[in-house]
């Protein structure tokens, strides 16, 4: 048994050090870039990078562990043969993704995944970057680096088997507990959340967040992922006119001015799950917001916004990259697309803005660390940057603790600046602090008392900002990161799914009004960056709610299909059955070609965005 246990525990390190090891040649090889960084960079890529290291070094012992676990009462040449075949395979395996990585990185900008394969069969247009000495010297060095790792396995590790006994019931309980043990590592820890990508971020040099990555979890990710790469949606062949949904956000020269100053301080609160039909002033029930319903008179109230989808992740992406996120497309995943998108904060850096973001949860939920780090975001405050006192629900800090630490640093941010607050309490499972308002016996229940609480905390901070000198100049911006099926039940096909409520307030605002257009949270940033005068170049989905030119409609994106809304008609199509599920108003085909050639488009924008488009 001890034998055996020197082996895993051996076995394990040994990975580790690999990867550490692997990690400083990566660093060494792509000198060009690494050399612009201090030590001190160097060591943070390798302390950053070590959760997923150990998340690596995990998923690779769970075999082993499995075979001594089932060969616990079999002669001791069974595991030590099947184990070292499978460690032979692995670590040729390990080498050759390291090499590829090594020179691709280089071209592409980002470490190697399944995606590279897609060019398998076009070995000479892929190689052709690459000088002859790298295409001779690689195969060699994978050749011998694998026999020389190998008989470094055979005498370090695989020694300890040699002269292993057979464990019985023991051995038998004892590996299947480590082998349990092991996924704790392998998802990275006990949070909400699981390991990503966007774990490792913490630079705003893309370089370093890259260096930091273990390219076979990276590899292996992508594997299980499976991206897509061809559109499934080609409802238009290749011969159509180009340019009908570009036609379809035109938003004109001029738009009409909101803001007594161009360079106001923006506040955005992104209000989870605020339906439009929990907002009294938006057609919902009554006395769930009275904090926003009566903010409503006090600012420009946009009462026919959707969402693009039903989630948080693509909420932000819609939101703060104008960029409207399909159903099918899970973009926060792949930090090399996202860094490939516009952002709000990139365009008003650009302006000279600084931007803070501010959540309660784990901010590596759903790969939202490097979103935000791609966005340049100068600092991200989460959960972690608080006493765990403060954590007092399953999803995190509650919010009137995160409106409180909002206010502080909104009041004490040297101007022009960029905060945004996303909000989590009325996140199901709905934790709230205190005695819920409509009480906690239904979900319904749950719901309204966490969205009450949540605007009370709103009512709250917005009383407190407009006592201070901040107010002025401050532009306050509420929106929604999605609706909910609550109250009613919605279909998912059903837009009372995707109505929401955004708000603009503040001392900055030069008047107070109704926006009855038609419009989605991917057109905040265009409508916003024009009351400004910033290029809106980069923003090619969205559009200008103010502008007189605009088209007042909205799109929303579901699992099997695509909505449209418009002043005179609103429909559903269904991808399946390529018919209307939902339809009201005047239809004609014109909406159902948009609604087709919306969801080709934005796909196909998604498969492009980034290095993949080589």
């Amino acid at each position: 048994m001890k034998a055996k246990l020197k082996f895993f525990l051996s076995y394990t390190l040994g990975w580790l050090l690999l990867f550490l090891l692997g990690k400083i040649v990566f660093l060494l090889y792509e000198n060009a870039e690494s050399f612009r960084f201090p030590l001190s960079d160097w060591l943070r890529i390798l302390g950053h990078g070590l959760k997923m290291d150990l998340s690596a070094t995990a998923y690779l012992a769970v075999l082993p562990l499995i075979i001594l676990a089932v060969t616990s009462f079999l002669h001791w040449k069974i595991p030590y043969r099947l184990i070292n075949a499978y460690t032979a395979v692995i670590i040729f395996f390990f080498l050759m993704v390291s090499l590829i990585d090594l020179e691709i990185y280089k071209y592409w900008g980002m470490r190697l995944d399944i995606s590279a394969f897609r060019f398998i069969s076009t070995p000479k247009e892929n190689l052709a970057s690459s000088p002859v000495w790298v295409l001779v010297l690689f195969p060699l060095l994978l050749a011998a680096a694998s026999v020389m790792l190998y008989r470094l396995y055979k005498k370090s590790c695989a020694a300890f088997l040699v002269d292993a006994d057979r464990t019985g019931v023991r051995g038998l309980v004892t590996f299947m507990l480590l082998t349990v043990a092991m996924l704790l590592p392998a998802r990275g820890g006990v949070g909400v959340s699981v390991i990503n990508a966007g774990t490792v971020y913490f630079h705003r040099e893309s370089f370093a967040n890259h260096a930091a990555l273990n390219v076979v979890w990276n590899f292996g990710h992508s594997v299980i992922e499976q991206r897509a790469y061809e559109n499934p949606y080609i409802f238009f062949p290749e011969g159509d006119p180009e340019g009908r949904l570009e036609d379809l956000y035109f938003s004109g020269d001029s738009t009409v001015k909101v803001l007594r100053t161009r360079r106001p301080d923006i506040i955005l609160i992104i209000l989870e799950s605020f339906s439009a039909k929990l907002v009294e002033v938006t057609g919902g029930a009554d006395n769930v917001t009275p904090s926003l319903n009566a903010l409503a008179g006090q600012g420009i109230l946009f009462d026919h916004i959707y969402a693009s989808d039903s989630r948080t992740d693509k909420g932000l992406a819609t939101i703060l990259s104008g960029y409207p996120v399909l159903e099918a497309i899970p973009i926060l995943k792949f930090a090399e697309k996202t860094q490939h998108l516009p952002y709000l904060s990139k365009s008003l850096k650009e302006a000279g803005y600084h931007a803070t973001f501010y959540y309660g949860g784990e901010v590596d939920f759903a790969n939202m660390r490097s979103y935000l780090v791609n966005g340049q975001f100068d600092r991200i405050i989460a959960e972690d940057d608080f006493p765990p006192s403060y954590t007092a629900g399953k999803w995190g800090i509650p919010d009137h603790k995160m409106f409180e630490s909002f206010l502080d640093g909104v009041l004490n941010d040297s101007g022009p600046s960029l905060n945004v607050l996303l909000t989590l309490s009325s996140h199901e499972p709905f934790d709230v602090p205190g005695i819920p308002k409509f009480g906690s016996e239904t979900l319904e229940q749950k719901l309204f008392s966490s969205v009450f609480y949540t605007d009370s905390c709103l009512g709250r901070f917005i009383q407190q900002l407009k006592g201070s000198k901040n107010w002025d100049n401050t532009l306050l911006i509420l929106v929604a990161d999605h609706g909910t099926r609550l109250p009613d039940y919605s279909e998912m096909r059903e837009p009372a799914k995707y109505h929401i409520p955004m708000l603009w307030l503040g001392g900055a605002l030069a008047r107070d009004t109704v926006i009855a257009k038609y419009g989605s949270q991917a057109d905040l940033a265009e409508t916003l960056l024009r009351q400004m005068d910033i290029s809106t170049d980069d923003f090619m989905l969205g559009k200008d709610l103010l502008s007189p030119a605009s088209r007042s409609f909205a799109f929303f994106s579901y699992r099997d299909g695509v909505g449209m809304l418009t002043d005179s008609a609103a429909i559903s199509y269904n991808f399946n059955t390529r018919k209307l599920e939902e339809s009201s108003g005047k239809v004609d085909e014109s909406l159902v070609n948009y609604a087709k050639l919306y969801q080709q488009s934005v796909y196909q924008d998604y498969l492009n965005r980034g290095p993949d488009r080589h």
